[in-house]
Order: C-alpha cells, then sequence, then structure tokens
C-alpha cells in the first residue's frame, strides 16, 4: 500500500528553503572551543533554543557547554541555539569569525560545535579565498571557481553523520572567510552555479598546487578514484612554469622518529632510501629502507610523506615526484610539484591562462571528457510515518519503504523483546557515486547504518532484485541490537547476531572455521567483497553455535554483560552471506 498523499513533504532544517542553493559549514573544526561570545556587530542580536521557540533578542550571548546540553544567558539551557542577525563570534580557543548566515551551536564532547548555513556560492568565494593561491588571471580563477563548486556538489554531506555537509579544514576545503576580493567574486559570479558533470553526476573535481608536468591519475593517490577524467599525463603548462622544483635534506635521525611517531617501525640502524616502485606518473609509490635489521623494510611513499610533513613541516616533502640521493647522515630528496598531483594544476592552469585559454579550455584539458553546464538542483526532502523519518530526493515514490520499515521494526521487537527507543532516519540517496562517495561503502553493499540513520543505494531497482525488505530487516537488527551493546562486544558477535537472527533461510554447511580474531579484523578494515562474505558466514555461524549452546535468551544477555571469555572452539559451518 503506497501512502503518498498521507505524508506530507517538510524541507530540511529551513522550511520554506531551498536546500540545494544551501551548505552547512563547521567552523573551528582544528579549534576546541569551551566556552564562545556571540556579539552583534549591527543592529541587535537574535537566538531561540529550538526552531519553534520564541525568539529572543540581546546585545550578548555567552555560550557553553553543561553536560549533554548548552548552557546560554543566565540559566537557560538547551540541546541546540539557532542564531542570526549580524554577528560575531569570539573565543579564547579559536580565531573571531564574523558573519551573517543562520549559525547552530550544539554540545560535542564537552566542547562546542558550530555550524554555519551559507549560499554555496558565498561557499565558493570564501574557499577561493583559501585555495586560489598565487592566481593573478581571471580565467584560471574561473576554472578555480568551477572546480570548487563542483567538489562541493559532489561532495556535499561528507559530515552528514556528524551534522553538517563539510569542515573549514583542506580535509573537506579550505576557507578564509574574510579574504574575499573583487577578483574573487568575479570569478563566482562570472561561472554561477555552474559545474562540471560526468555521466550524470558532478565531477570529482581533486585540484593542487602543483603537478610539477606530469598530472597523477586518481588511482594513485585513492585506489577507488578511478575516473576517465583524472588519468596520468604530462602537463607541458606547468612545465612551462618551471613545475616548482624543490630540494630537502632529512637526517636520518629526524627520519627516523618522524616514521615512529607516525607508528611506522623502520629497522634499527637503516642508513639509506632507495625507490622500489613508481605509479604511472613517474610518483614515488613504495621506498625501501636499508642497511639495518632487518636489512631491508619496505614502507608507502605517501606514509612516509605523510609522517615527515607532520614531522618536520608541511612544505618538507612537497610531493612524491622525487629523486633520492644519500649524503654523510642525510637523505636527499629532489622533487617537483607540491601536492597529490590529481585533476586541476594551479600552476599549469595559471600558465594556461597567461597564453590566453579560456577557463572553458583550462577545465577540459585538466577534467578531459567532463561537460560543463548548470547545476542540477537538488532537494533533500522529508516524510515522515510513525516512527521513521525519510530523507530522499524523491520522497513521493521512496515512501513506499515507510510501511515496510513499521512492520519490519515492530516484527523485529516483538522477536527481541525490547523497543527501539528513538526515531530512525531512512537516508536514500539518488545515485550510486553520491551514495559512494558520502558513505564511503563499496557498490556492493545496499545499505549502512550510522547512528540512527540508515543510508540506502537508490532503491527503485530493490523491488526486482528482491532484495529491499532482507536489506531492511538487516539494518533495522542493527539498531535493535546496537540499543542493547556494550561498547566492549566485539564487531562479529554483533554481526553474526543480526546474521544469525535474519537470515533463517540460508543453509548450514561444513566449512573450515575462521577464528574471532580474523573475523573482527576483517570486518573493521577490509573492503574485499569475498573476504568479507567469508567473514560474515563465519560469524553467522559461530553465533548460531553459540545460540544452540547457550540459548537464544543467553546469548542476547551478552550484548549486556560482554561475550564470555571462556567460550569453546568449534568447528564453524558456513553459510552463504546476505545480497548486500
Amino acid at each position: 500500500m503506497r501512502v503518498r498523499n498521507a505524508l506530507p513533504i517538510i524541507w530540511l532544517l529551513m522550511p520554506g528553503a531551498l536546500r540545494a542553493q544551501q551548505v552547512d559549514v563547521r567552523l573551528f573544526t582544528s579549534h576546541e572551543l569551551k566556552a564562545m561570545d556571540i556579539v552583534p556587530t549591527a543592529g541587535d542580536l537574535h537566538w531561540r533554543a529550538c526552531p519553534e521557540c520564541p525568539e529572543i533578542t540581546g546585545k550578548k550571548l555567552s555560550v557553553s557547554p553543561a553536560e549533554s546540553e548548552l548552557r546560554f544567558g543566565q540559566a537557560g539551557k538547551t540541546k541546540v541555539l539557532y542564531v542570526s542577525g549580524n554577528y560575531r563570534l569570539r573565543s579564547m580557543e579559536g580565531p573571531e569569525f564574523s558573519a551573517n548566515f543562520p549559525l547552530q551551536v550544539r554540545n560535542r564532547e564537552g566542547g562546542l560545535l558550530v555550524t554555519i548555513s551559507m549560499p554555496v556560492e558565498a561557499y565558493v568565494r570564501a574557499v577561493l579565498a583559501a585555495e586560489s593561491g598565487d592566481f593573478q588571471k581571471s580565467e584560471s580563477m574561473k576554472a578555480m571557481a568551477v572546480a570548487v563548486r563542483t567538489y562541493a556538489a559532489r561532495f556535499r554531506g561528507q559530515h552528514m553523520a556528524e551534522g553538517f555537509d563539510f569542515c573549514d579544514t583542506t580535509h573537506c576545503q579550505a576557507l578564509r572567510w574574510n579574504a574575499v576580493n573583487p577578483r574573487i567574486t568575479a570569478a563566482v559570479d562570472a561561472t554561477k552555479d555552474e559545474i562540471l558533470w560526468f555521466g550524470g553526476t558532478p565531477a570529482a573535481t581533486y585540484y593542487h598546487q602543483s603537478c610539477g608536468g606530469t598530472v597523477a591519475a586518481g588511482t594513485e593517490v585513492w585506489p577507488t578514484v578511478d575516473a576517465p577524467y583524472l588519468k596520468a599525463h604530462a602537463d607541458p603548462y606547468c612545465q612551462a612554469g618551471g613545475g616548482l622544483r624543490w630540494e630537502s635534506a632529512i637526517s636520518i635521525t629526524d627520519l627516523d622518529q618522524a616514521l615512529r611517531a607516525a607508528s611506522i617501525e623502520p629497522p634499527r640502524g637503516w642508513t639509506t632510501v632507495e625507490i622500489a616502485s613508481r605509479t604511472a606518473s613517474g610518483r614515488a609509490q613504495r621506498l625501501k629502507l636499508l642497511g639495518g635489521n632487518p636489512p631491508t623494510s619496505i614502507v608507502s611513499a605517501s606514509s612516509l610523506r605523510f609522517a615527515v610533513d607532520r614531522a618536520l613541516g608541511w612544505k618538507t616533502i612537497r610531493s612524491n615526484l622525487y629523486e633520492i640521493r644519500s649524503a654523510v647522515g642525510l637523505i636527499v630528496f629532489s622533487g617537483r610539484g607540491s601536492g597529490h598531483g590529481v585533476g586541476l594544476c594551479q600552476a599549469g592552469a595559471e600558465e594556461m591562462a597567461r597564453e590566453g585559454k579560456s577557463y572553458r579550455e583550462i577545465l577540459s584539458f585538466y577534467y578531459s571528457g567532463t561537460e560543463l553546464r548548470p547545476a542540477q538542483s537538488l532537494e533533500w526532502q522529508k516524510r515522515a510515518s510513525e516512527r521513521f523519518d525519510l530523507v530522499s530526493a524523491d520522497a513521493g515514490p521512496d515512501s513506499f519503504i515507510l510501511p515496510a520499515a513499521e512492520r519490519l521494526l515492530k516484527d523485529g521487537e516483538e522477536s527481541l523483546g525490547w523497543r527501539l527507543p528513538y526515531r530512525v532516519e531512512i537516508r536514500i540517496f539518488p545515485t550510486m557515486d553520491l551514495y559512494r562517495n558520502t558513505t564511503g561503502e563499496p557498490g556492493w553493499v545496499a545499505a549502512s547504518t550510522r547512528g540512527h540513520t540508515i543510508r540506502f543505494q537508490p532503491v527503485k531497482q530493490f523491488p526486482r532484485r528482491g532484495i529491499l525488505e532482507s536489506t531492511l530487516r538487516h539494518e533495522l537488527y542493527h539498531l535493535l541490537i546496537e540499543s542493547k551493546t556494550k561498547v566492549s562486544t566485539p564487531g562479529w558477535f554483533r554481526e553474526g547476531l543480526v546474521l544469525a537472527l535474519t537470515e533463517s533461510k540460508l543453509p548450514d554447511t561444513t566449512a573450515p572455521a575462521m577464528t574471532e580474531k580474523k573475523m573482527e579484523a576483517i570486518l573493521q578494515q577490509s573492503k574485499d567483497r569475498a573476504e568479507m562474505e567469508k567473514a560474515y558466514a563465519s560469524a553467522r555461524s559461530r553465533v548460531l553455535f553459540l545460540i544452540g549452546q547457550y540459548g537464544k535468551p543467553t546469548v542476547l544477555g551478552w550484548l549486556q554483560v560482554g561475550v564470555p571469555s571462556d567460550l569453546p572452539g568449534v568447528s564453524l559451518p558456513a553459510a552463504h552471506s546476505p545480497q548486500q
């Protein structure tokens, strides 16, 4: 039964606003704010303790954490503060910040989590102020504006589980809020709403300072980023500008200490470094540490670079495009370029603009095969049933999932004998790319659960594949099991219990056992489908054996008190894994 007309659509967070035109950005990501004053810069300050609460007006608002809530004003306490007006944020732990965009303040682990809702074009201007480097030409600045805007469209919701879209560091895109100038504004206005598309999805528009004359493929840095428009190729424009040559001489002692500080254990007494392998673009991929005990040790070039830059300064090893030589007590890195080398090279883009190339030609060179056209609005909509909130870009047709969710949750609660103590959000992503990039899950995982949210791939094809209800039941049981679980309960036990309780039709056949330690390691780290399926089957079989030995009530009770450490080892029967 469809309930399309019974469940009204609600715009998320800001009723009446087009969420596609806004992004939510966390402020002060690199700072631990313990207290903050908010003061008006013009007129009065306005705030609410909930979206429907009466508005309070004043000249100053002091905010600090109070257990799981916020303390504000003289004696006020709330979960979230909603602030509007022209304001300035002041804190002992972070820099001052001024804006006039809607602000939210929450308690996060004894500190303040501050997020701002701002128009996409304002976000692009702030990112350009931080990321546009030494651009002097308007066409290169326009190309960067499109790359930044496209990146925001592609990776929006990167921190969805934490309640915002982006942080304000290079983990997402860095921002400089108060450094926007007329040149930046002109570039953003000239390209307003334009983004790069590939295959109906915003492109992954990575960028960097200098490629050193050779652009890297996406897979050289991120194995899953195998996009046709992110391939390795020569960049004569960057090379024409010199390719940013650099050299760093690092003492063996400093290099050794940097590696150990990053939990990398080099051989004792090693004396030299050699490049063991290179990527398609010629960048160092694996390094050999020689002359110690053991005599040879392999380390990832990217891991070494990160360890050294974190310990000795972020420009010590500027890229992985280098040669290595040894001197007395020193390792000398002689390289070209700066950054990961994938996508748009800022040095090359500036040279292209200097030679008279347009921003469209620049984008075509660095993201070959993409299409430049206006952004398509993605409006997240919300529908609600008795115990579920559905969030989708197409909430009307997708709402068919709600009656099934209500029924399956009721069945699960009756089977386990307890009730889920909170509402559940079901978020359905409109494209596979957006699902994968936001959740980090591979395409063969049909759904995953984070916090109180079940995150689904596009579900329109699920009924034909016959897996919608089994997938939904699996994720609901995860929520039910997690609601009773101690933090120390091992993952193999929780996953196996969910599978044992939901996959009753799967046959049990004899197969080699997998140790609990190995199951735990695979479930925590592996992205290999075959390996994960074996771990799922072993975990389910292990729990089925335990239920047979001790009974279902006792095994469920271990969620509260922990799994006994003296359980017998068994030869486990295997079962097929769920179709996820």
